[in-house]
């Protein structure tokens, strides 16, 4: 694999022009596919086979405007709405109906209208009912009278045939009363109805809002990017009546920046570290640049596929992050490898060769580890998190090609310049020594692998107190995983978006005007065993909104039956918001019940609806972690142990991957989920964690910490084959890869930081966790926890059962005459 990594960079080297031109080339029609054929990121969590899914299919299918997909338009006005505001609402309403993807929208205020005056036609039919019981009992009084002023003991015959007039309003009375008992049950379930959803009003108690529901014919993810345009410039001109005008998370799903000021800045930090671990400007924006290059046609590939696949929010995030991330390490480690071999005496050519069959075969194990954690992914049979893990994939293997070819063809033109000045001065000493024909050695990193400068840095420091700082690590890790414990899951809604978004805005004033509960229904299909008319559909659904109830559910509202009026669909507005523990606590109790509620009242009933879909889809995730993390621990296990041929390295490795895992766990729960320091870091309103969050960064986090155990545990391992002691070769083996450790966590944190103030809220805590988690597994483990406990463990560090090991015999530095 060297030989051929090698002759892969001579052969890009040598062909640098041509290789420089291939690569910009791939990223600009890369970026016109972008433009041209993308259709743009999605929200779409979906879960083949989930039950929320099929009662949602099922209720397309019978009621096909259902109203189950739809978004919010919230609309306020100060001073309530005059006559001229309303009539700008109806024209924008019905502007909007006109589009074929719209099945329907509400006009708040006919709606308002609409139930005011059923209202009153209620109130006017119970006062003719009270009007007719009144009649009746009159005519009853009077047939009493009449009867009495017979002769006694006359049978009903009898009085017929001496008084017919009698017999006939006696019948006619009770032809009467079973008409008054009719009208009474259908003025009982019309008030029942309107009991039911008397909290569910579109028009606010004090008239300041008002909420437009505009349904869709499919599922608002899938929208096109013309239809909500469409929607916004048509509500947006109500603004100009005095109106605000703010738009629900369903609607407002802006995905088109990936790129911000936020993540500009992290840049701007890795410049500044590479900056001062290189010392030379040109070697400092080298890695910056071929990194943007790499993850900039990955980035522009995964949005040209948003024509052929649909993605979520998140997977271009996650390519650009990773791509950035991986790709400035990796054209990093080649290039410090570079410069290196330049500093030894290599020429160009040669040291571009070596560089790519050392530094690059780290690369490519290290990018080959990434792609199988990241497409592991797939095991969850969840199919955006399959999409998403293959985006990240993707971006890694993209990062990898360019690191492996576009990387040594711009060293091969940059030559010397990737050196400091007072690097370039001592090269030139070298090659004068080389006319002098005096013998130097060719292995000059040497001079800094003594043992006695070894234990002068940070690796000696360690090795001197390893129990110390084990204990210290170890501490500080246990302590960032107690909130763990506490870890709920969740997928993002309106309030978990930037305080300043339309979405954020709309929530609020739902929440406020007409109760939380209204930002996510509980949706309930249900469907008659045996089909009766729309009265007896309409009952049925009231009683079995009464069995499936609780005191957490302000209002049910029955929002579409079928034509047949076999099938009803119900809203249960709950009393707190989609992502609260008592929504979620009530979803669980109406599941328990379905059962004894079909056989009380001989139905199928489902639940579906966005809240039900997050509660489902977040269940379903939290299962498939156990599952992934096994996979990758048992995945870590079997690499570490082939590439060291040790039994205690990987299982040092594994037990700092748990350790700095589960602590970005914990930190993400107390910032994210219980509000800590939430004003900082922007987590608007604390809540469920995003539910695909823990299991993406096991995958991410398991690439990365084994990255790092390569480029610092290959050191020791290389000195202990060499011939040091075990303890000397934790040392030296830290000296050699430490600084390299050192400079990818930092440039990688401040990378992934970048992220953690993103204009797209569910990536912010994907940042703080990627940031944070490299920040624990680089300096708290790899740099710390590893190098103390191999140097306590001394030889039995390197015990392995199934060979000898051999040691590298090679005790003297190899020389050449100059």
């Amino acid at each position: 694999m060297t030989g051929a990594l090698r002759t892969l960079g001579l052969t890009a080297a040598r062909h640098a022009r041509a290789t420089i031109v291939i690569w910009l080339v791939l990223l600009i029609l890369a970026a016109l596919g972008a433009l041209t054929l993308a259709r743009g990121a999605t929200a779409n969590y979906t879960m083949p086979g989930a039950s929320f899914e099929a009662v949602r299919e099922d209720l397309q299918a019978k009621i096909p405007d259902n109203g189950i997909s739809s978004g919010y338009v919230v609309l306020e006005a100060d001073n309530g709405f005059d006559d001229t505001q309303k009539q700008a609402i109806t024209q924008a309403v019905t502007t909007i109906d006109q589009l074929p993807e719209v099945a329907g929208s509400l006009d708040p205020f006919i709606a308002a209208d609409a139930a005011t005056q059923a209202s009153v036609q209620l109130e006017d039919a119970k006062a003719q009912l009270a009007q007719a019981k009144a009649q009746i009992d009159e005519g009853q009084a009077q047939l009493d009278a009449a009867k009495a002023a017979l002769p006694q003991g006359l049978s009903s015959e009898e009085i017929a045939a001496l008084a017919p007039d009698l017999a006939a309003q006696e019948t006619a009375l009770a032809q009467a009363r079973t008409t008054l008992r009719s009208n009474q049950d259908k003025v009982d379930a019309a008030q029942r109805e309107l009991d039911a959803a008397a909290d569910a009003n579109m028009v606010s108690e004090d008239g300041t809002a008002a909420i437009v529901n505009i349904a869709f014919n499919q599922d608002t993810n899938s929208l096109p990017t013309s239809v909500r345009e469409e929607v916004f410039s048509t509500f947006d001109t109500l603004k100009e009546t005095g109106l605000t005008v703010n738009y629900s998370y369903e609607l407002d799903q802006d995905v088109s920046d990936v790129f911000g000021i936020s993540e500009i800045i992290g840049l701007v930090v890795a410049f500044i570290v590479l900056l001062i671990t290189l010392g030379a400007v040109v070697a400092a924006g080298l890695p910056l640049v071929l990194a943007l290059i790499g993850a900039g046609t990955a980035v522009a590939l995964v949005y040209t596929s948003t024509a052929f696949i649909g993605m979520t929010a998140t997977d271009p995030v996650l390519a650009l992050m990773l791509g950035l991330g991986v790709g400035i390490d990796y054209a990093l480690l080649i290039l410090y490898r570079f410069r290196e071999e330049l500093r030894d005496g290599e020429d160009v050519l040669d040291a571009v060769g070596t560089a790519n069959s050392t530094a690059g075969h780290s690369v490519l194990f290290a990018g080959m580890t990434n792609i199988i954690a990241l497409s592991a992914l797939c095991l969850t049979g969840l199919p955006f998190l399959a999409i998403m893990g293959f985006a990240g994939a993707f971006a890694v293997a993209l990062v990898v090609a360019s690191s492996l070819t576009l990387v040594p063809a711009v060293l091969s033109l940059l030559g010397t310049r990737v050196l400091t000045r007072a690097q370039r001065e001592e090269l030139k000493q070298l090659n004068l020594a080389r006319t002098q024909e005096i013998q130097v050695p060719r292995n000059r990193r040497e001079a800094f692998a003594e043992i006695e400068a070894a234990y002068k840095g940070w690796g000696g420091f360690v090795t001197r107190h390893p129990i110390a700082m084990t204990l210290v690590s170890v501490a500080v890790l246990v302590l960032a995983i107690i909130p763990t414990t506490s870890l709920r899951l969740g997928l993002p809604d309106g309030s978990y978006q930037a305080t300043d978004s339309t979405s954020y805005q709309a929530y609020q004033t739902i929440s406020e005007k007409f109760g939380e509960g209204v930002n996510g229904p509980i949706i309930a299909g249900l469907t008659l065993t045996v089909p009766g008319d729309e009265a007896r559909l309409r009952d049925v659904a009231l009683d079995v909104a009464d069995r499936l109830k609780n005191n957490k559910i302000e209002s049910v509202a029955i929002v579409a039956t079928s034509d047949d009026n076999a099938t009803a669909i119900l809203a249960f507005f709950p009393s707190e918001g989609p992502s609260a523990d008592s929504t979620l606590a009530t979803v669980h109790a109406m599941n328990d019940k379905l059962e004894a509620t079909e056989k009380a009242t001989a139905t199928t009933i489902g639940l579906t609806g966005s809240t039900v879909a997050n509660i489902e889809i977040s269940e379903r995730i939290s299962s498939s972690i156990p599952l992934y993390l096994g996979v990758v621990i048992a995945l870590c296990l079997v690499l570490m142990a082939f590439v060291f041929r040790s039994i205690i390295v990987p299982v040092t490795a594994t037990i700092g991957f748990l350790l700095s895992t589960l602590a970005s766990f914990g930190a993400v729960v107390a910032v994210y989920q219980w509000g800590w320091l939430a004003d900082i870091f922007g987590a608007t309103q604390p809540g469920p964690i995003l539910a695909f969050l823990p299991i993406l960064l096991i995958g991410i986090l398991f690439g990365l910490s084994v990255d790092y155990q390569i480029f610092i545990v290959s050191g020791m391992r290389d000195a202990h084959r060499k011939g040091h002691s075990a303890g000397d070769a934790v040392v030296l083996g830290y000296k050699q890869g430490g600084a390299v450790v050192t400079a990818c966590g930092v440039i990688m944190v401040a990378v992934f930081a970048g992220f953690i103030f993103s204009h797209l809220t569910a990536v912010r805590p994907i940042g703080f966790a990627l940031a944070l988690s490299v920040a624990m597994d680089a300096f708290l483990i790899r740099t710390t926890f590893i190098p103390a406990t191999m140097y306590m463990l001394g030889e039995a560090a390197w015990w392995w059962p199934f060979e000898k090991k051999e040691r590298d015999e090679e005790d003297t530095p190899k020389h050449i005459a100059v």
